[in-house]
C-alpha cells in the first residue's frame, strides 16, 4: 500500500491488567448465564465477549465449573455489601432491609445459589470462601444493630442473630423458588400486593423480636 500504511487489525486484543480482565469476563459470563443458564455457558463465547482469549479465562478461572461458581459468588458478595449498606443507613430492620434481601434473592441469587451447589458437584460445602461466602460479617452488623435498639446494658446473644439472619436467608430463598405458586395470585398486581403483604409481615416479626432486651 502506498506511504507504508498498515491497516488496523481489528481482531487483536488489547491488553488488560489481570483485575481488568476478570472483571470483565465475570461480566460476560454473567450476562450469558442470565440468558441461557450454566447449561448453555460456552467459555469461547464468554472470551469472545469479554474481549479476551479462551487460555486467559482459564487462566483466571481454572474451568467451565469455575467460572460459574465465581459467577453465583460475585452475586452472593453482591447481596452482603447491599444489606451492609442497608443495616447502615437503617437504624432498624425495616422494610428496607426485608425487601432488599427478598428482591435479591427473587431477581436472580436464588438461582445462582443453586448454581453454586451444583457446581460443587451437589456436595455440601462449608461457609466459607472456597463454598458458600460466610455471613459472618451480616450476623455482626445485624448483632449491633440489635444492641443499638435494645441498649448497651442489654444481654443479648449473638447466636440468636445468627438465627434470625438463617431463618432470613431460608425465607427469601424459599419464596424466590416457591413464593408465587404457593400464593397462586390472580395476575401479576395481585401477586405484587400479597409478596409484599408477606415482605412486610415478616419484617414486622423481625422488629418485634428486634426489640427484645434479652
Amino acid at each position: 500500500m502506498a506511504g507504508g500504511e498498515k491497516i488496523p487489525n481489528n481482531n487483536r486484543r488489547i491488553r488488560r491488567t489481570p483485575a481488568e480482565a476478570r472483571r470483565l469476563i465475570l461480566e460476560a459470563a454473567e450476562a450469558d448465564m442470565a440468558r441461557s443458564g450454566p447449561a448453555g455457558l460456552r467459555l469461547e463465547a464468554v472470551a469472545k465477549a469479554a474481549g479476551v482469549s479462551h487460555p486467559t479465562v482459564l487462566h483466571h478461572f481454572g474451568s467451565r465449573e469455575g467460572l460459574i461458581r465465581a459467577v453465583s459468588l460475585k452475586t452472593v458478595h453482591e447481596l452482603k455489601a447491599t444489606l451492609l449498606r442497608v443495616m447502615d443507613t437503617t437504624p432498624a430492620t425495616g422494610p428496607a432491609a426485608v425487601g432488599a434481601t427478598f428482591a435479591a434473592y427473587r431477581d436472580g441469587l436464588a438461582q445462582r445459589m443453586i448454581w453454586l451447589l451444583q457446581s460443587q458437584g451437589g456436595s455440601v460445602v462449608p461457609m466459607s470462601e472456597g463454598g458458600l461466602p460466610t455471613f459472618d460479617e451480616l450476623v455482626e452488623a445485624l448483632h449491633g444493630v440489635r444492641q443499638r435498639i435494645a441498649g448497651p446494658d442489654a444481654q443479648l446473644d449473638i447466636a440468636d442473630t445468627r438465627r434470625v439472619v438463617h431463618l432470613t436467608t431460608i425465607a427469601a430463598f424459599g419464596d424466590a423458588l416457591l413464593g408465587p405458586r404457593l400464593r397462586r395470585a390472580m395476575d401479576a398486581a395481585a401477586e405484587t400486593a400479597q409478596r409484599e403483604r408477606f415482605e412486610n409481615w415478616f419484617g414486622d416479626l423481625l422488629a418485634l423480636y428486634m426489640s427484645r432486651r434479652n
